[in-house]
């Protein structure tokens, strides 16, 4: 999981179409300000060109791998124009990178796939070179960055985006990341075929202020001092713990699926990530979904996405979690969360020697973590070992632990994909480190039925 913080985005796992683009607000906001007191959701991607609409015929700059630093939209006049928009801090625009390079080739000069960064050169282009060492490939795509004409042009708030221009320059349609595929692209180049079009709802909502005051619109059933309601459209998917010495402290979860409010009740107890999760209760559908994009959201919107809020004064402040699993008990019955210890398969990071070679030499504490390595100064490996369970190996079907025994603090820094163990352990054999599988006894969230009810 990862850590919330402040108007910080998540879901339970990121792969939940969850990837916000922050800095849309300095794109959009200043077109709802004047509208601030409305709570409608509002659909960004319907304040730019539309589908069926020409596009305006923009000089394109900062264009990189490409046969000039400039291009107009005209110049991609005859062939399919796919616009990428995408993010270095986006995992599943990263791992698009691979597959639009594969498509450009197989259709040749029948389209032209065009990424789309707002990041600047120094950002975008350094962390594509080392994204290509790391793989080992070289991707030629045509890469824009510092983008601002082309963002104003089609707005957006989850990434990655796509729009389809097609060969006349109108919009052919606005897409996420599954409807990009080379079925989808033969069929469109063949028969025109209609896209399944992405919506990216936004309703404004103050964090300062409670779910009801936020909702005047929206009927909200209250349970003892919480909020809970059904999904709301419009609202963006987020968990937000806040502390105030004078309000109390509040934690609110907006749009998201029942798994995320047991993870949030736990907190103050346990972390959770994929790989210590056990779901045992007649149907777990009912808990949480592998369903993705638009899929997903139709599943949190039939009955399986909660909007949640609850204030304690500040005298209480350290029992609200305790309070919040005092509330699911209650508002949902027929379910009980509980940590287990079981035995699992696990990385385990062990010393494959006792040379001290990890060591502090007392600078400054500073870590920095990406997907293409990190660097940590006089800190400590539990902050690796969390890093690596939160965000980099939250798919990884094994938990990583720490084996090692090491108190002291520690400097490290390790030039490798952090997604990719094997990578990982590549940089660590300079330390006489080494993840091995293994199985241990670790902590699980076992989500199971009350007592009373049977497992089929």
């Amino acid at each position: 999981m990862n850590d919330i913080h402040r108007m910080g985005l998540v879901l339970p796992f990121p792969n939940k179409y969850t990837y916000i683009i922050i800095y849309l607000f300095t794109l959009i906001i200043g077109c709802y300000s004047a509208k601030a007191q409305s709570s409608k959701a509002i659909d960004v991607t319907t304040k730019g060109i539309q589908i069926g609409q020409q596009v305006p015929d923009i000089t394109i700059t900062n264009i990189h791998n490409y046969k000039a630093k400039t291009a107009k939209i005209s110049d991609f006049k005859g062939k399919l124009l796919i616009i990428d928009f995408w993010a270095t801090w986006c995992s599943p625009c990263i791992a698009m990178i691979p597959k639009m390079d594969s498509l450009q080739k197989q259709f040749g000069d029948k389209i032209q796939v065009l990424s789309v960064t707002y990041q600047s050169e120094k950002v975008a282009m350094p962390f594509l070179s080392k994204l290509e060492e790391q793989q080992k490939k070289h991707y030629n795509l045509p890469i824009v960055t510092d983008s601002k004409e082309l963002h104003r042009l089609f707005p957006h708030i989850y990434l990655p985006h796509y729009v389809w221009i097609g060969a006349s320059g109108n919009v052919a349609a606005i897409t996420s990341y599954q409807e990009v595929n080379e079925t989808a692209i033969k069929s469109f180049l063949s028969k025109g075929t209609t896209l399944q079009q992405k919506k990216d709802e936004y309703r404004p909502y103050d964090i300062k202020k409670s779910l009801r005051a936020n909702l005047s619109d929206v009927d909200i059933v209250t349970a003892y001092s919480s909020t809970l309601t059904k999904y709301i459209p419009g609202l963006t998917p987020i968990m937000d713990v806040s502390i105030d010495s004078i309000a109390g402290k509040k934690i609110t979860i907006l749009n998201c699926p029942l798994l995320l409010l047991y993870d949030t009740a736990l907190r103050d107890k346990f972390i959770l990530s994929k790989n210590r999760l056990v779901i045992e209760t007649i149907d777990s559908n009912l808990i949480n979904s592998k369903l993705k994009g638009t899929a997903y959201r139709k599943w949190l919107e039939n009955g399986n996405g909660f909007c949640y809020e609850l204030n304690v004064e500040p005298e209480f402040a350290k029992n609200i979690y305790e309070f919040m699993r005092d509330d699911l008990r209650k508002l949902f019955p027929k379910y009980r969360a509980v940590i287990e210890k079981r035995n699992k398969e696990v990385y385990i990071l062990k010393r494959t020697s006792e040379v001290d070679k990890i060591g502090t030499i007392g600078q400054p504490y500073s870590a920095s973590f990406s997907h293409n390595g990190c660097k940590m100064v006089n800190t400590y490996l539990i902050q690796l070992i969390s890093q690596l369970n939160m965000i980099y190996q939250q798919k990884c079907p094994y938990p990583i632990i720490d084996g090692t025994g090491y108190l002291g603090k520690v400097d490290i820094e390790l030039d490798a994909n952090l997604s990719n163990i094997d990578s990982i352990n590549k940089a660590l054999m300079r330390y006489d480190l080494a993840f091995e599988k293994s199985e241990a006894p670790i902590e699980i969230l076992v989500i199971k039925d009350a007592p009373g009810l049977t497992v089929k």
